[in-house]
Formats: C-alpha cells, sequence, structure tokens
C-alpha cells in the first residue's frame, strides 16, 4: 500500500488568509492538518484520501479525467470557510494508479480498513467510481459483524456484469462479496435513471434486492415519501456508505463529469437527504467520484462538488 500512496503537497491547501481580522476567521486550508506519512496514529478523526485513478472509467468505455480530481476538489475545498464541526478532518494522501486497477484498488482497501479499525470514518475522492468497489469493500471488512447500507446518489446503478472491474461493476461486485461472506446486501440508490440503465441492469437489481427511487420521483413535492423511503433504509442497518456519483447532478450545474445526467437531481435536495444520513449517525464512509477537472469551466462543478464535501464532512 504505502508504494502506492502520496503525501498531499502543501501548495495544494492554500487560499485567502483573514486571519487578522478575528481568530474564528479561519477557512479549511487552516485548519485540515496533512498526514506526513501513512501510519495511522490517530483515531476517532474523519480522514480525507485521495483515489487517483480512472482506469476502470476507461474499461467502461467513459471520459477519462477523474484521476486528475483529488487534488483539485481539494484546492477549492481549501478555501472555503471554516466553522465549527470540520476541526475533525485530517488530510491523509492519495492513492495513485499503479501496475494495474487490481492492484490500485487493493491499495485504497487496504488503507480503509486500517483506518476504519482505528476508529476513523473515511471521505474518498475519486477518481471514477471503481473507487466504490475498494472503499465499500473496505468497509465490510473493518466491520465483519455490522449490517452495512450502501447508499449511492447516482444516475446509474454500477452494476454492470463485466468480465472485470470497471466504473459500473462496483456495487455488483460487493453484491458478490456479501454473497461470499454469507452477509445481507442492503443497497439503496437515489436518482437512478431509467434512460441511463438497461433492462439487464434492472433484473440484476431486482434480484439482489436493489431498492430504487428513480430521478423522477426525486423532486420537493415527493419529500415526505423520499424521507419515509430512507429512514426505513437507515433502520434496517447499522453503518452507512454513501457514495456520491457526481454526474446524479443536473448537467447544467454538474457538466464536467464522465456521464452528464439527462435530467438529474435539485442538489439541494441531496443535500437535504444527505444531512438526513448524517442526522442518523450511522454514516461511517463517504466518497466523492467522477468529477473532470479538464471539462470544468472557472471550478464551477468543483465548488459544486466541494459544497457537498463541505456539508457532508462538518461534524461528521
Amino acid at each position: 500500500m504505502k508504494s502506492f500512496w502520496q503525501k498531499t503537497a502543501n501548495n495544494i491547501w492554500i487560499g485567502r488568509d483573514d486571519s487578522h481580522e478575528s481568530p474564528a476567521s479561519k477557512r479549511m486550508f487552516q485548519v485540515v492538518p496533512i498526514a506526513e506519512n501513512p501510519q495511522v496514529d490517530f483515531e476517532n478523526r474523519t480522514a480525507l484520501i485521495g483515489f487517483a485513478c480512472d482506469e476502470g472509467v476507461k474499461r467502461n468505455r467513459g471520459r477519462a479525467g477523474a484521476a486528475a480530481a483529488p487534488d483539485q476538489l481539494r484546492r477549492v475545498f481549501a478555501n472555503f470557510a471554516a466553522h465549527q464541526g470540520h476541526e475533525n478532518l485530517i488530510d491523509f494522501g492519495t492513492i495513485h494508479y499503479q501496475e494495474s486497477l487490481e492492484a490500485s484498488q487493493k491499495a485504497l482497501t487496504d488503507l480503509v480498513v486500517i483506518l476504519q479499525q482505528n476508529s476513523n470514518k473515511t471521505v474518498v475522492l475519486g477518481g471514477g467510481h471503481e473507487t466504490a468497489y475498494a472503499h465499500g469493500l473496505g468497509l465490510y471488512k473493518s466491520h465483519p459483524n455490522a449490517k452495512i447500507g450502501i447508499i449511492n446518489f447516482d444516475a446509474h446503478l454500477d452494476m454492470r456484469l463485466a468480465e472485470e472491474s470497471t466504473s459500473g461493476t462496483p456495487f455488483r461486485e460487493l453484491q458478490e462479496f456479501c454473497q461470499r461472506e454469507n452477509r445481507p446486501f442492503h443497497y439503496l440508490c437515489i436518482g437512478a435513471s431509467e434512460v441511463g440503465n438497461t433492462g439487464s441492469l434492472l433484473e440484476t437489481a431486482e434480484s439482489s434486492g436493489t431498492e430504487i427511487i428513480w430521478d423522477y420521483e426525486c423532486h420537493w413535492g415527493n419529500s415526505s415519501s423520499l424521507e419515509t423511503q430512507l429512514m426505513a433504509f437507515l433502520e434496517k442497518v447499522d453503518l452507512i456508505y454513501l457514495s456520491f456519483d457526481l454526474d446524479a447532478l443536473p448537467p447544467s450545474e454538474m457538466f464536467a463529469v464522465s456521464a452528464p445526467a439527462s435530467l438529474g437531481v435539485d442538489p439541494q435536495l441531496y443535500l437535504h437527504l444527505g444531512k438526513k444520513i448524517k442526522e442518523s449517525g450511522k454514516l461511517q464512509a463517504l466518497d466523492f467520484v467522477e468529477y473532470l477537472p479538464a471539462r470544468d469551466q472557472d471550478d464551477l462543478c468543483a465548488r459544486v462538488a466541494a459544497r457537498f464535501i463541505w456539508e457532508f464532512t462538518r461534524g461528521l
């Protein structure tokens, strides 16, 4: 794992310094420490990890570029104002793609296991959605007796039947892991698009007990029903792994992704649902994937993604 790991450069975490105005005028770059090495000598923290890999996207014949996302998301996030609840974060470097996708995923899984077993929570900045298999597997291995629930904010179910791991297979791979280990598989996808998922994917989802809330159901007029469905799912599990594929957002607000949505879900609705998940006290792992810096303009999409990171990690 160590050969894949790299410390985050100090010049990533920079921003406007307003500390001369007041001790309370701090920004994220002034409160998030950077780990010097991959030795986990802390506990009860929220570790921010990069996964600089989009080999899975390439295998899935998608638009590459997400490997450059972790540091760009950090740069934008770094200049956001810091408030109470952010002091628990620590930047724990980046796992970089080397050798093969499988080797890189194993390196991320191993790091997640170490962090989780030391009573830390993990927030991974992808990378393609192949991030989810490595991150999720690390969570399952760290908590062998826990009932884990996966919530995926995504336009795609990502349960493809492929011969090798891709950005389109992570949740099928996790389902197969649960089957081998005789563990329950709880998976809820919120924001899935009917036009983005074939009949074969729906059959796989149905046979695995996957729960789906479609994008056209995700509107404020239906918020009460959405909350009821979400709460019912939360009650069934001990821990939550929330994976946020940014292509779930409307293309007008998140165009810099591997596969922009045809419709998308209101970002404020996802913020609302994400806060409900966090308030449950069960959120143990979180990732953000598929952002493409090269497709962005004036960091517009990066700022949207960073706002979600800011909101969901506050008080985590």
